[in-house]
């Protein structure tokens, strides 16, 4: 069944962007903070290297939801084995489309209180998640071909 798959990465993805620090999971503690957050404290390359750090962060986010759920280095389309440099081609596609969507989120969303976070995390996230692990579980136990 590809339905729980499906709320899995739903689920990590939002947690990953969480994870990341970036809006709308960022949490301004000071006025100076509102613009671009711990960032305008600092200066020529250690503003670099947060920055860097926080790309590269985003970046291994992607590369493991492509490896888990998108089929890593595989082509959509049946043709990596013939051509080996395509799979490294797919895997760098696929991760950087969760890249943008990650960057998307930040686009999109307003920042949230620390509140709705925690509202969101413990009330919704937590129990869908749990709920989905007993499903994935119970799929496999059983040996369940669910098709959609």
């Amino acid at each position: 069944g590809h339905i729980p798959a499906i709320i899995a990465f739903m689920i990590y993805m939002i947690a990953g962007t969480a994870e990341t620090n970036r809006a709308p999971f960022d949490m301004a503690e000071a006025e100076s903070e509102l613009g671009a957050g711990f960032h305008t404290e600092y200066s020529g390359m250690k503003f670099a290297y947060f920055f860097l750090a926080e790309f590269i962060n985003m970046f291994i986010i992607a590369a493991i939801a492509t490896t888990v759920f998108f089929g890593a280095w595989l082509s959509p389309f049946g043709i990596t084995e013939s051509i080996p440099i395509l799979g490294v081609f797919w895997f760098l596609a696929k991760a950087m489309i969760l890249v943008f969507l990650m960057m998307w989120f930040r686009w999109t969303f307003p920042r949230l209180r620390v509140d709705q976070l925690l509202t969101l995390e413990w009330k919704y996230l937590l129990p869908i998640n749990l709920m989905n692990i007993v499903i994935m579980a119970l799929i496999v136990w059983q040996n369940l071909i669910i098709q959609f």
